[in-house]
């Protein structure tokens, strides 16, 4: 009996491997067959006969002849939206064991091309570049194989950006296909009628929490320039981004024929003042830790912020204050006066670190770029040693460059982000030093079932005296985040800092990605690095708040060391 059910279910599998790609369909009223048609025209063609099928309820003769006739025209019609109007198309229809079958064999023919493709623009004075560039890069070409769809999609996208570039009243006065079977041959006519072009009049905002003079800081562009949807999104995603407001909304903007400046007015819905956030979590580095915060979104009219963190765990204690005031254009630049007091308790070294610092925060072309300073003092013991003390006043910049495809899970991404800061003795420091560090991430895929990821990081430091040097500064290695196999931080502190990571993570089932790693690094204070190596194993889940993934690790510089798990979950770019 199992013999039977096994050799019934293996010519279910044979018969699906044989007729799927023939386009056979069951189930309806009339089993029909599609022959000689690629697997992009079979879906379009049997999505039009099944939908016509299913019009048919307990159908006679009289009836299924009469689908069977349509069914014909129905297949032209479909293979000429495709571009293919010399089918050759053979038929049969038959009852058999009262079921009605209908076989197709269908010769498509040659493609129809276009011979001839013809864009004008009419009364538009002065020549507009941007116009003139929409049509040269017009997605249609003499050559192409004509499809209706191709054509009203393009057609459709032209339209849409020169309404963006403030055409607002464009349409088009003519669009013709000449298609002549005899020549096989066909002509596209498109003439465009732009109509006036319309510009921003006033910006306006309907808030109370805010002047208006900040609000007009975030606007990217100006009264009188050409009117864009583009800009007028661009605008609303400023507002949306900025923190104030649960809501931002545009009311439809009337088009007055006598006057081309318009105006527009954002409704604008304040977030509440007053911001808590708690948290408990856990991390295998950290440990379990405790998150209390507390924001003020806005303290003024101004829009000046203020936020205070602190965490908690048996690693690392801190308590952060930041005073944030928007910059010239507070969407990407802001001003930030920081206090800090950190606690951090590792293997080697015990710190205690206080830090006041401000920082000037912008954009440089494609990088975001901080320029601080801040003061700190440290008391830090290394195992059994006195407690030092230092102070140091910190000069730095940091730039920062990411681009990704998605931020919960990218398939093609890259990162960099360089720091370099120094200080010097004669300057309220105890100490002179310049650091540098170089960090960077990148992800590949061949297609969406496998990712390798690749990540290094390289630091190096020059110390007048490291005996009073505070470790807070100095590189560490070993961690989830680093080299895998090995406790958070055990590696180091050192001058010089040299760490590199290769993963490849394969779809398992659904959003779950098996992993395999090598990791390499140290935190060394004298050359050459004696690199400690890590490998093992991995299993991620793509989740809605990005991956989340749990590690197997093995030391395989320490042989005695058992096995070390990781759990890490976050973006992989921000």
């Amino acid at each position: 009996m199992i013999k039977k059910i096994k050799l019934a279910l293996a010519s279910l599998a044979l018969f699906n491997m044989i007729f799927a790609p023939l386009g056979f369909t069951e189930n309806l009223p009339v089993a029909y067959q599609l022959r000689g048609l690629n697997q992009d025209l079979i879906s379009p063609v049997q999505h039009n006969l099944d939908r016509s099928l299913k019009t048919l309820v307990h159908p006679s003769s009289q009836d299924v002849q009469l689908w069977y006739q349509h069914s014909i025209s129905d297949i032209k019609q479909t293979l000429e939206a495709y571009g293919y109007f010399k089918p050759n198309i053979k038929h049969s229809l038959k009852k058999i064991d009262g079921r009605w079958n209908a076989n197709f064999q269908i010769s498509v023919g040659p493609p129809l091309r276009i011979t001839s493709l013809k864009i004008l623009v009419a009364n538009l004075k002065p020549v507009d570049s941007k116009i003139t560039k929409l049509i040269a890069d017009f997605p249609l070409h003499r050559g192409d194989i004509f499809r209706s769809d191709s054509y009203e999609e393009a057609k459709q996208k032209l339209l849409t950006q020169v309404v963006a570039e403030g055409y607002l009243s464009a349409y088009f006065s003519k669009h013709a296909i000449l298609i002549n079977r005899r020549t096989y041959t066909s002509e596209l006519i498109l003439i465009l009628n732009t109509g006036p072009r319309y510009f921003f009049g006033p910006i306006t905002f309907e808030q109370s929490i805010l002047n208006n003079s900040l609000l007009q800081r975030y606007i990217p562009f100006k009264s009188g320039d050409p009117y864009s949807s583009t800009q007028l999104l661009k605008l609303q995603d400023n507002l949306n981004k900025s923190g104030y407001f649960q809501n931002v909304s545009i009311p439809d903007i009337p088009i007055n024929k006598q006057n081309q400046n318009l105006p527009v007015t954002f409704m604008l819905t304040p977030r509440l003042s007053q911001q808590y956030t708690a948290g408990l979590g856990y991390g295998t580095d950290m440990g379990v830790r405790g998150t209390l915060g507390w924001e003020s979104r806005y303290l003024n009219k101004e829009g000046h912020r203020l936020s205070i963190l602190s965490q908690l765990s048996r690693v690392q204690n801190s308590l952060q204050t930041t005073y944030t005031i928007p910059g010239k254009h507070p969407s990407t630049d802001n001003y930030n006066i920081n206090f800090a007091i950190v606690r951090k308790k590792l293997a080697q070294v015990t710190t205690n670190t206080q830090q006041i610092g401000i920082a000037s925060v912008g954009k440089w072309k494609d990088w975001k770029r901080n320029l601080f300073l801040n003061y700190q003092t440290e008391r830090f013991t290394y195992l059994n040693k006195p407690k030092t003390n230092s102070h140091i006043l910190i000069p730095g910049l940091n730039l920062f460059h990411s681009k990704f495809d998605n931020p919960l899970f990218a398939l093609h991404s890259h990162q960099l982000n360089f720091k370099l800061q120094g200080a010097d003795q004669n300057l309220l420091s105890n100490t002179s030093f310049l650091q540098s560090e170089i960090q960077g991430k990148y992800i590949l895929s061949w297609n969406e079932n496998s990712r390798l990821l690749l990540r290094g990081d390289i630091g190096y430091t020059l110390i007048s005296n490291q005996g009073n040097f505070p470790p807070s500064l100095l590189f560490y290695a070993g961690g989830s985040q680093s080299v895998r196999g090995y406790a958070f931080q055990s590696l180091g502190p050192g001058r010089y800092l040299m760490t590199g990571s290769i993963e490849y993570q394969h779809r398992l089932i659904n959003n779950f990605y098996g992993a395999i790693f090598f990791d390499a690094g140290n935190a060394v204070n004298n050359f050459p690095i004696n690199l400690q190596k890590g490998s093992g194993l991995g299993l991620v889940w793509a989740s809605p708040l990005g991956p989340m993934e749990i590690t197997a690790g093995k030391a395989l510089n320490l042989p005695g060391q058992p096995i070390r798990f990781d759990f890490t979950m976050g973006f992989d770019f921000l």
